[in-house]
């Protein structure tokens, strides 16, 4: 947290005299991982031909079990995959519940409606994006199998008190780590309190694979199970004979599906580990000194990380009235904002046993604003993205 209260300490209010309304940015909120040592890494494996499997998957997995501190790792060809089979291996069935959030990325909750377990949409605490632990255990039927807690944006929530309670009810526990690689909580890696932590790597992450994935297990059975699934259920340590042909006494005892990650994606994921801290680290930066330049500006609230948590801050996240007028300005401005999710208990596709209230929810789905804040902003950047700002609430 040092580095964060430094930086707000060293940002000063934005210099109004300066003729913002002048000046043109192109301002992104997200932005791809791209160097020269991918680019070579790619041109390389695709000369290899060894573009679908090869060596750099398990050195991938080492690699993020050595950031992480994390021992049993599976990575897999996509989030949304990872959710399914972790699900799955749970004991999720048809007909069972499943808690979540509403106000969530539908590759986190379009599992639980492809294989026909209900969503159970939980609240949000009051000023929050957390789901409420209180109103969490409230929802627990004699069919909830499992829970996913979606750490919004990067931001923890209270995944220490729910996966209390999800040991005390035994319901699986799924964090979803989705963009929140190297948040902390007490002190730890987020991803550490629940049976399993889904990690992402698409396009717009810290680290990017083309597509992937990455499910933490911490069950070693689970995770060699996890590994047979995610290739069609095949057992490779046994599926071809001496001379390299499929061995017929090989068993398949479970179907799995095609959702291995890449080889060529897995190499390129290698070269950014060593520069993810540093990201990770920049990100902060602009992160405090955004959030202590907005703090100055009536009409606005930033919302706060969650006790003892350290977010990844995937994107800056406020609340502010008039969202909508507020975001469009922005984005004519040349910031590239989001309203981030559209609550997903509004879709058609889920089957639902719940009958609770979501007021909080609802609320935040109608103030929330996604800024950027990653380690590509100069602080030029973020003084426009403030000013741009202070004009809007002005409009």
């Amino acid at each position: 947290m040092g580095d964060e209260r430094n930086a707000r300490e060293n940002c000063s209010c934005t210099e109004l005299w300066i003729d913002w309304e002048a000046i043109v940015k192109k301002i992104p909120l997200f932005k791809v991982v791209n160097s020269p040592e991918m680019e070579s890494t790619a041109v390389e494996v695709m000369r290899s031909g060894l573009i679908a499997s090869g060596e750099h998957v398990r050195r991938f997995e080492d690699g993020l079990s050595d950031l992480l501190g994390h021992e049993h790792i599976v990575s897999v060809s996509d989030m949304t995959s990872a959710i399914y089979m972790a699900l799955h291996i749970s004991g999720v069935r048809p007909g069972d519940d499943v808690i979540t959030s509403a106000f969530s990325c539908m590759a986190t909750n379009a599992p639980i409606s492809a294989m026909g377990a209900n969503a159970i949409w939980v609240d949000l605490l009051e000023s929050s994006i957390s789901i409420d632990p209180v109103a969490f255990e409230r929802a627990i039927t004699p069919k909830t199998k499992a829970a996913i807690l979606y750490h919004v944006a990067g931001y923890p929530g209270a995944v220490k008190e729910i996966s209390e309670i999800c040991k005390k009810h035994d319901i699986v526990l799924i964090e979803d780590c989705n963009n929140a690689l190297l948040a902390m909580v007490e002190g730890e890696p987020a991803g550490g309190s629940g049976d399993f932590a889904i990690y992402s790597f698409y396009p717009t992450r810290l680290i990017q694979t083309f597509e992937g994935a990455a499910i933490v297990c911490r069950d070693e059975e689970k995770a060699d199970a996890l590994k047979k699934l995610r290739r069609l259920g095949i057992d490779f340590t046994t599926f071809r004979n001496e001379v390299g042909e499929i061995n017929a006494a090989s068993d398949i005892p479970e179907a799995g599906w095609a959702s291995s990650l890449s080889n060529i994606g897995a190499a390129i994921g290698c070269v950014q580990l060593s520069g993810v801290k540093d990201r990770i680290e920049k990100v902060r930066e602009n992160a405090a000194c955004l959030s202590s330049l907005l703090s100055q500006l009536p009409g606005l609230t930033v919302i706060p990380a969650y006790p003892a948590t350290v977010p990844s801050y995937w994107a800056l996240l406020i609340q502010v009235e008039g969202r909508n007028k507020i975001l469009k300005f922005l984005k004519e401005k040349g910031v590239h904002v989001s309203s981030l999710h559209q609550m997903n208990d509004r879709y058609s596709c889920f089957h639902t046993s719940s009958c609770y209230e979501l007021p909080n929810t609802e609320i935040l789905q109608k103030t929330i604003l996604a800024l950027p804040c990653g380690w590509w902003l100069s602080r030029d950047d973020i003084e426009y993205i403030v000013a741009m700002m202070e004009l809007g609430l002005q409009e």
